[in-house]
This record gives structure tokens, sequence and C-alpha cells, in this order.
């Protein structure tokens, strides 16, 4: 990409909003103003006069735009302006009506897109400048308004006239919501939209016919409809001077009116779990930008002193390039070579960067419990990150943890097979994952971080119109494995914040009254689509209600897609999917089978039927459509590992390991071993499972189940019975030094398995399968009491 087209991105003027791009450092005096208005209609001599008195010229770094003088305390004056017109780094200067400059203070700053488009400056003069308070004063459509501010292009302010023709219900992205006829030009955005009584009651900031239609998406993140979106093109638009309450609720200026109408509004917003959530994940969520190959996201996990630790996908930074971290304050940190480890058997990395600034560093826990109530056992995550489409604006997005992602009895669980894809992933959640949120973390409801987001199961639905769907579920690193990873690059867990078991599970239950406070947010609020709404419009919406748990209202949208098109096979594919989720296996595989009808030779479509055929125990079925599958991709190790687990069912070992073999020549991964352990302890082959959760220690020294798996395999290495015969042998003749030897022997090969148990105790102490283990192990710790009695009572060293 050019320089130009970086600049262009890099600068909201000319493609979103009207911001001004100055070219300015704190060493060059700005332009002097022509305080001679330049009006094309007919203003009132009072508003003419109230504009010139109250309009300022704004600029910081390389952007710049108009502000509204808004009061004055001593001899502190304060301004309001456009979010989109301060750049995240200072300095900030302010020209006055008399020409002066003044150093200003980023006191409040919104976000243009996801959030409200106000920004408050504060500078300090001794001069007396006039100032136009806030005051509460009734908007209405066909009302006229004037609209002043200072072009780009022209030293000398301009004020048009017109009339509000659109107060929206429903901010757009940034809060726009008066729509008015004034012409608006670029660098007037952050001046003042007044109305005859010379008041104050919105800031421009979006001139008509902005060039992406991005713009015209509401706040939500819904669209409006293509006719909406030509309606609303002809209007130019500001943002109600009111919204000033959300932005800046301690501002001592904001009257008590507008914070009572913002709490009426919105009574538990800004204290709920999710805005705590929001706010824990503003602060540790970083964006990674590259020279080449896009951006990605990660999270601080770590300190040292003045070096900061980010935790990542491993493929964001895979490939030589440029790389630089956006921290939480936007301040950029450009990222050495030497200052990513990205180890392979794992798509997880490491980056270290140096910086004074403070930033908070993650809560990191290894467990994932977050369970939502008592009745409902759903556990709600959320995903944080940064994504390509938003243009820098961080996204959260909620959904729900997949029984899937635990790891047990792997041999007999060909439902878990699937999601062990390419890179060692261990979790499964229903978040929607889009591109650039890889390497962000994914966290519990009170914000601590339970792993990192890594990928996507994308359905690339092989249409131009509806590439951009993502219909599969999104996977992740578990924290246990990033904690491993910080091990592996040589840091100590001491310096990172780690939460005990003990305190997670004291995460509070939280009742039907917050999860329908979470389902409303307006970080998720689903915007149910108009009666006339396209195909693309509907799968969206049943694609978003889906993945919050409204399967049942998902799979009555795409039955009506279906009635109005019955060779769609995109919308069977997709609640071949859902259905699926709901564990409605012979229904899924019905509406796969139809999407199969009308598509033959879709791979996503075959994949998804052999998982279904596998939970169906359908096993020659499905061997049958995986083997045709590899022939199709015979990369992709999920295929192989699905294959194994067909294998298993079929008691037919030796060619699970062998499957499994071949998805080690791919990669060896430590999800791999895992899995191919348990198929060895399925098929009794105990030295077998002990030598593959060696090696899968060695690539993630931190995996519970592989020393809980490690542990079962040597202590079913020593046979009970012998163990009856040793017992008998020291009753007869305690004093043989040959039994002495052996029970010695036994005690030290015992201390090896219990502590491979008791480390994975430690690391997951609810873990099924290590709950199972322990009982074996505890009787075995039993037993060597016993040996170590018998050993100090006939004088044994």
């Amino acid at each position: 990409m050019n320089s130009f087209n970086l600049a262009i991105i890099a600068s909201l003027s000319g493609l979103l909003i009207v911001s001004s791009p100055y070219i300015a450092t704190s060493q060059q005096p700005l332009n002097q103003v022509n305080r001679l208005i330049v009006n094309n209609t007919v203003t009132p001599a009072p508003i003419k006069q109230i504009a010139q008195a109250v309009t300022v010229k704004i600029s910081s770094q390389n952007k710049g735009g108009s502000g509204v003088l808004i009061h004055k305390q001593g001899t502190t004056y304060t301004v309001i302006t456009n979010a989109h017109v301060i750049s995240n780094k200072a300095p900030y200067r302010i020209q006055t009506p008399d020409n002066k400059i003044h150093q200003a203070t980023l006191i409040n700053k919104g976000n243009s897109f996801t959030g409200n488009d106000l920004a408050v400056l504060q500078f300090k003069a001794k001069e007396n400048y006039q100032t136009l308070p806030l005051t509460n004063t009734e908007i209405a459509e066909n009302q006229i308004v004037f609209a002043a501010g200072f072009p780009d292009d022209n030293k000398q302010l301009i004020i048009s006239s017109g009339k509000i023709s659109l107060l929206s219900t429903q901010p757009l992205a940034g809060g726009y919501q008066i729509g008015y006829t004034n012409e608006i030009q670029q660098g007037m955005s952050g001046g003042a939209l007044i109305n005859e009584s010379g008041h104050l009651i919105g800031i421009n900031g979006l001139a008509s016919n902005a060039i992406l239609n991005e713009a015209y998406n509401y706040q939500d993140g819904t669209k409006p409809s293509a006719e909406q979106i030509q309606q609303l093109r002809r209007l130019s638009f500001a943002v109600p001077i009111r919204t000033l309450a959300k932005v800046a609720p301690n501002l001592a200026i904001i009257p008590r009116e507008w914070r009572n109408q913002q709490q009426a509004q919105s009574p538990a917003l800004g204290n709920t779990f999710v805005d705590k959530v929001d706010n824990i994940a503003q602060q540790i969520t970083v964006k990674i930008d590259s020279t080449n190959h896009g951006n990605g996201s990660g999270v601080i996990i770590a300190k040292q002193g003045n070096t900061y630790y980010v935790a990542t996908a491993r493929h964001v930074v895979q490939n030589t390039d440029n790389y630089e971290i956006i921290a939480p304050d936007g301040k950029r940190y450009v990222v050495q070579s030497q200052d990513i480890f990205k180890p392979e058997g794992i798509d997880a990395a490491l980056i270290k960067f140096t910086s004074n600034q403070t930033y908070l560093v993650a809560s990191i826990t290894r467990q994932n419990k977050s369970v939502v109530s008592d009745d409902d056992k759903r556990t709600w995550v959320f995903v944080s990150g940064f994504p390509e489409v938003d243009r820098g604006r961080r996204k959260l997005t909620p959904g729900l943890l997949e029984d899937k992602e635990e790891l047990y009895s792997l041999a007999d669980n060909t439902g878990y097979v699937e999601s062990l894809l390419n890179q060692g992933y261990g979790m499964r959640y229903t978040n929607l994952s889009l591109p650039g949120m890889s390497g962000g973390p994914v966290l519990n409801i009170i914000g601590e971080v339970i792993g990192i987001n890594t990928a996507s199961e994308r359905i690339d639905i092989g249409d131009k119109n509806f590439r951009t769907i993502n219909l599969a579920s999104s996977i992740g690193i578990p924290s246990s494995s990033i904690i491993s990873l910080t091990t592996k690059a040589g840091l100590n867990e001491k310096e990172l914040k780690l939460v005990s078991p003990g305190n997670t599970n004291q995460i509070p239950k939280i009742g039907d009254s917050e999860i329908n406070l979470l389902l409303n947010h307006p970080l998720f609020a689903i915007r149910k689509p108009e009666a006339n709404a396209s195909t693309n419009d509907l799968l969206q919406y049943a694609n978003q209600l889906w993945r919050i748990g409204k399967s049942s209202e998902a799979s009555a949208v795409l039955q009506r897609i279906i009635k109005s098109n019955k060779n769609f096979h995109i919308a069977y594919l997709m609640l071949g999917a859902m259905l699926f989720q709901e564990e409605k296996y012979e229904e899924s595989l019905f509406a796969l089978n139809q999407a199969i009808a009308i598509k033959p030779n879709d791979y996503n479509t075959w994949k998804l039927q052999s998982i279904v055929l596998l939970q169906l125990k359908k096993y020659p079925l499905a061997l049958d459509t995986i083997n045709k599958m590899i022939e199709e991709n015979d990369e992709d190790i999920s295929l192989y590992l699905m294959k194994a687990g067909t294998f298993v069912q079929l008691q037919r070992y030796q060619e699970a390991l062998a499957t499994t073999d071949k998805a080690l020549q791919i990669q060896p991964l430590s999800v791999i071993y895992l899995y191919r352990g348990s198929i060895r302890y399925t098929s009794s082959d105990y030295q077998g499972l002990v030598n593959d959760m060696n090696q899968a220690i060695q690539l993630e020294p931190d995996l519970a189940l592989a020393y809980a798996y490690r542990a079962a395999g040597k202590t079913l290495l020593i046979d009970l019975k012998g163990m009856e015969d040793i017992t008998k042998a020291g009753q007869l003749d305690p004093n043989d030094p040959r039994t002495k030897e052996v029970l010695l022997s036994f005690l030290k090969e015992t201390s090896d398995i219990l502590a491979d148990m008791n480390k994975a105790i430690e690391l997951d102490p609810d873990h099924p399968v290590i709950k199972e283990i322990s009982i074996v192990t505890t009787f075995l710790s039993g037993m060597s009491e016993l040996f170590k009695d018998y050993l100090n009572d006939s004088g044994a060293n």
C-alpha cells in the first residue's frame, strides 16, 4: 500500500466526517483568520455575532477543524469539538477570535465510530472571550438552524443556514442524530449548530454525501436499508449537544437535567458487568499494525520494569515485516524482530515493548468458569480486538463458551475432535471474531483473561454478496497455554497477575435481569431487519441471534429465507450448523443433505456433515465422507483427527494411531500428542501414553491433562496384582534386601507419579479426568505410606 493510501486511511478527512488535515507543528503558527463572515444566505445579525465570537480554530498533529467556546471559569476556558478533529497525541492548539494561539489540554474524548464524536478541551488565557453556554432548548424538524466553522480552503468563518430535516431516534455511528439541509465543508467539523434563538443545539461533523456508506451505519452496528442510506446521504449531520453528558459526565457545566435524562434512558449503563468488562478490555487490548500484512490484536499480560509483554496469535506476527504496537492511549511503539517470541507448536506469540507510560496488566486465570445462573448453565465470554473493517475501532463481542473445549475422554469424544484445528486451539466459543481481532483477549464476566482469540472457523460460502458472513464458531488458545508461553520465553510466573482458583470460583452468578441487560446493551444490541430486508440482512441477523444463544429465533429467520428461496444452499448450511449447536443432529443432517442436493461439491457442507455423522455414530458413513474431504484438502489437520476418532469408535486403534502420525507430520502440536496419548490409553498402551505425554509437556509445560494422563500411565504400568505379591513377600521375609530394593524402587516411581498428579491438580483441579485419575493416585499414595511404614519398621534406609 503506498503512502498516499496510508495517509487517507490514517486521516478520517474526506472519508466519513468533515475534519481538517493540518500539517502543523507546535513551532508553526496557524494562519491568521480573517474575521469577516462569509455568508451566502441571509443570517440574522445576532447569530453572526455569536458565531464570530465563540468559534475557534483547532489543530493537533495532522488533524484540525473548528470548535466552540462554551464556558469560562477564572482564566480557564472550555471548548467543545468533534473527537475526530483531535489527534491521540498532544500538542493541541486553539486559535481564538483575536488570532492568538493557546496550548490546550484534552479533558474528554469520545469515539467517532463506536461512541459519540465529541471532545472537550481546556486552555488558560487572561483575555476575555465570549462563550456560548449550555442551555435547555427544544429542537424539532423544520426548525431553522445555522452551522458555523472554518473551511480548510478558506481563512474566513462561514455560516450556512438551513433547516432540520430529520431527528433520528437511533444514533448513527459517532452519535449523529440531527440531520439538516445546511452545506458543511471540510474543516467545519467541531463548529456550532445554532438555532434561531442563538442556542447551541449540536456540533457539526458529518457532511452530506460522505464517500463511504459506513458513515451511515447505526451506532449499534446495524445498517439502514439502501433506500434509507440514500435519504441520509442528502443531509448534513450534527451530534446533539445533550450527548456531551455521555462523553463528559463529570463536567461540572453540564445541566443536571441532561444527566438525569441520560440516567433515565440507561439507568444501569456505565456500571453493569458488561461496562466493567469493556473498561478492562479497553485498558489491556492493544492493536498490532504491520506494513504489509494488515493488523491484529494483543493483550498486555506482564511488566518488568519499563518493559511490557503482549500475548497475541502467532500468525499475527508470523511474517517478516515492520510491526508496531498501538497502546490503549494511542501511543505507537516500534517492535524489533528480536522482541517477538514465536515458538513452533502453538498459534501464540509474545511481544515486548518499552514504555515509561503506565498501562494496565491483565489478570489471568487458568479456569474459564463464569456460569451465568443456577438455572442457565451457559458460560458467557467476551472477545476484545480491532477488526480491520472498523478502521481502528476496538470491538467487544459477547458469546457462549462451548462445552467441546473441555479436554477429556478425547478418544471417546469424537464430537470434540473437529475443534482441534491446525494450531493447537483448545477453546471454542460463539463470539463473532472478525479479521484483525486475532490475538485479542477472551475474558470472563469479571474481566479476567481466560485465553486469547486466535481464529474463526470461517466458512467461505463462495458468493461475493455474502463473503463477510462468518457462520462458524471462533476458536482460541486457553490461558494455560499462554502461561506456558511466558515460561518458555523466560518470564517468571510472578511477573504475571495470576488469579488463584479459589478467587476465580467466587465469580458471581447473574440473574435474568442482568442477562437481559447484556443482550440489550448498546455494545451488542441486535436490530431487527425491516419487513423488506434483503437476504443478506436476514442472514446477518440470524447469525447474530444464534451467537447469543437465541437459536430458535435464528432458525425461524432462516426458515423465512428458505420459504422465499428453496434453492438457497447457504440458508440450509447455516440452519444445519445451528441445529448441530443445539444437538439436534438428525434435523441438522437433514438440512445439510438439502444443502448438498443444491450444491453437491461444497467443502464446508461436507465437513459439517461428517461431524454430524460422527455424533449420530454413523461411523462408516463418516469415514467415507472424511476420506473424500482429505482428497480435497490433505493439509487440514482436523480431518485426520476426526478420522482417528472414527477409527477409535470402530476399535481400529492401530489405524487411529497411524492417522494421528500423519497429523503430527503436518505439524507437531501438543494437542495432537495429547489426543494420540488418549488413544494409547484406550488401547492399553501405557508406555506409549507416557511417551506422548512427555512430548506434550515439552511443547506445553502447563498442560494439566498431560500430567494427569502421564500419572495414569505410570500408575497403570505398575501391575496392581504385582503390588499384592510384593506386599506378601514383605510379610514372609521382611528383612530380604531384594524385597526392600523393590519397595524402594516402587516408592521412587510413586513419588514421580504423585508429583505429576499434584501438578495437574494445581493447574486444573476441577477437570473431570483429573478428578477421576486422582482417585487412583489417592489409593497409590495410601499404598506408599504403608510401604514407608513397613520399611521404617524393618530399619531400611
